[in-house]
């Protein structure tokens, strides 16, 4: 069995492991864990996880407490004997003396909705010892998996096949739901399958502790809360923006108006974010032109929901609701 690099690159973005590669004269992949070299020991207090890549950290011991990096010319057999072989392991493996616990994985209860996909920032606020609230960032959904899993996860079907037929009669494999009768069968499944794929974007809120075993787990308190992509549109929970620049919303102008004025449907998209001393957490939205228009005219006002069309990697998911950017 050969492997490209680029194929196993993908391999892992599926996939929890442990690898290293083959050398670049025999990448003949071998799975027999009798084969697998341990990693080389370093001048850290642990021992790194030896990645499926040579990195421009690692370093090998050459003779006892002599440590070279792995990246130069006089460690490249002992770099061929260490990336020779890789082990996949269906897990998350952390270096000795390192532990996790799984708190929650996504479609598990969250106050009235449900844990999101795709963690990204997370924050810890402490309310007392070993106990406090985790702010989770749901950045985005993986269309293929998260479709494929879906009734899985959720216990529910998607009426993708309906959406399917639809995007292959287009030029494009886009639709402009918007603009469909709101009785039509085709703008009915996308709403479907776009509400429940902004459900599982935008931030959690949940309670955890510490318990008398060391492993940390959810305490459920009546705290516990989503802010979706969508949330405010059937809730009626809007978001609320505030300060002089919320005049931009209010005005009329050129360009096409939602309605909401100030008010604002959820969140999305939400990468990187912040805590600071006194206890909030601040979540930055990126790339949200993937589900709303970006583009806005000169006054300030927002371009049709038409520029942005649901798509068949599930893009434009603010589309069918007429949602503006």
């Amino acid at each position: 069995m050969r492997l490209k690099r680029r194929e196993f690159l993908l391999f892992l973005g599926a996939s929890l492991s442990t690898a290293s590669l083959s050398s670049c004269e025999d990448k003949n992949l071998s799975l027999d864990p009798k084969s697998s070299v341990k990693p080389p020991k370093t001048p850290l207090s642990f021992q790194p996880v030896k990645g499926p890549i040579p990195l421009a950290t690692d370093v090998v011991e050459t003779q006892v407490g002599q440590f070279i990096p792995i990246r130069t010319a006089s460690a490249s057999k002992q770099q061929i004997q260490a990336y020779k072989t890789y082990e996949v392991v269906d897990d998350l493996v952390l270096p000795e003396g390192f532990t996790y616990d799984l708190i929650a994985a996504w479609g598990d209860p969250v106050g009235d909705s449900r844990f999101g996909y795709n963690n990204d920032y997370l924050s810890f606020i402490e309310t007392n010892q070993n106990e406090g609230y985790l702010t989770i960032n749901f950045e985005y959904i993986s269309s293929a998996t998260w479709v494929q899993t879906y009734e899985k996860v959720i216990g529910k079907s998607l009426p993708i096949k309906t959406i399917e037929t639809a995007l292959k009669a287009e030029k494009k494999p886009r639709i402009n739901a918007f603009a469909l009768p709101a009785n039509d069968a085709v703008r009915q499944a996308i709403r479907e399958v776009s509400q429940e794929g902004l459900i599982d974007v935008g931030m959690g809120v949940i309670s955890i502790r510490r318990n008398s075993e060391g492993k940390w787990e959810r305490t459920y308190s009546a705290a516990d809360r989503r802010i979706t992509g969508i949330s405010g549109w059937i809730d009626s929970r809007y978001l609320k923006s505030t300060g002089p620049g919320v005049a931009v919303f209010r005005k009329k102008g050129k360009g096409y108006s939602d309605g909401l004025g100030d008010r604002i449907i959820g969140t999305f998209g939400n990468c990187a974010g912040g805590t600071t001393p006194w206890g909030t957490v601040f979540s930055a939205e990126e790339n949200f032109q993937a589900h709303v228009p970006e583009d806005v005219y000169p006054d300030g006002t927002a371009v049709n929901p038409s520029e942005t069309p649901f798509s068949g990697r599930l893009g434009g998911l603010g589309n069918v609701f007429g949602l503006a950017g």
